[in-house]
């Protein structure tokens, strides 16, 4: 069984407890405006372009049949003509063009995340993050069985976009799930994010009921989740669910903008980090809605 998996990243201290190695798997049923890694958006490769490492040369371009790119001032990528036929690479003297992920074999990728494993013994473990890992979720799945085969805490970041019953065979493989809840009105989410969000809401709470161990995480991002009235109604319907529940706010990070300079893409999100005194008023609407276990960056 073979995946597409678009970056590893190891001695990771956020992605669940202890030292972590984390396994980023490609596709994303969400279209969030400010997503992070926007190569995970999309299931299948498509080409990338680093700037910073380009002659200029315009062999990439000569070498095309597609007449997929273009140069001027920096390559220029036509990803609806890009038949992903790997000549542009070959003829790139610097590696400045390259593919967003890479195929692997499940064997490929437990060897991976193995190379690590002297540290998981001091209570890290492995975490597949995304994109979205369940848009993968048979290779997850079988990478998971692995893991737990071999004794290794297990974590996964998802936003529980999935039906019940796949998500069903993930209790017992997974130690910790890391859910991202990003607007509890479905409404706004299906506007922003490009889908309802009923049927994540109802996964949190199947989870819950199973007695899963339970991570819920809101990104704050200025102009859109971060709100007054989205995190207290978000604290408030995880607080109904899960009295014990752990809620944690994530910070704006505005670094991903240079890879949408990379994609020709306009990141549409403005603005900065929220300052300490802005991320106290936040967790002060935690409190204010019984949430007690707040975990902080």
């Amino acid at each position: 069984m073979n995946g597409f998996v678009f970056e590893v990243k190891r001695f990771a201290v956020h992605d669940g407890p202890g030292l972590r190695t984390t396994l980023f798997l490609k596709g994303c049923p969400l279209r969030c405006p400010w997503c992070q890694n926007p190569e995970g958006l999309h299931l299948e490769p498509r080409l990338w372009y680093k700037e910073a490492d380009c002659l200029r040369c315009g062999n990439c371009v000569v070498s095309c049949q597609e007449r997929a790119l273009a140069l001027d001032e920096r390559v220029h990528i036509d990803q609806a003509a890009c038949t992903l036929c790997k000549r542009c690479l070959d003829a790139c003297p610097t590696g400045a063009l390259l593919l967003d992920a890479r195929e692997v074999s499940a064997d490929e990728a437990e060897e991976t995340l193995l190379q690590d494993a002297v540290f998981y013994a001091e209570g890290g473990g492995i975490t597949l993050s995304g994109g979205e890992v369940m848009a993968q979720w048979p290779f997850a799945l079988e990478l998971l069985r692995r893991m737990r085969a071999r004794g290794v805490d297990t974590a996964i970041e998802t936003c529980l976009l999935v039906k019940q019953d796949v998500l069903s065979r993930f209790l017992g493989l997974v130690d910790h799930f890391i859910v991202d809840i990003k607007y509890f009105d479905s409404a706004e989410h299906r506007r922003v994010l490009g889908e309802g969000n009923e049927l994540i809401l109802a996964n949190y709470r199947y989870l819950v009921e199973k007695g899963a161990d339970v991570l819920v995480r809101t990104p704050l991002i200025p102009g859109y989740t971060a709100t007054e009235a989205n995190i207290r109604a978000i604290a408030r319907f995880v607080r109904s669910t899960d009295a014990n529940a752990r809620y944690e706010l994530l910070n704006f990070n505005p670094l991903c903008r240079s890879k949408y300079a990379a994609l020709e893409e306009d990141y549409p999100v403005s603005g900065q980090p929220f300052s300490a005194g802005e991320m106290e008023a936040f967790y002060a609407i935690l409190r204010e809605e019984g949430i007690a276990n707040i975990v902080r960056e």
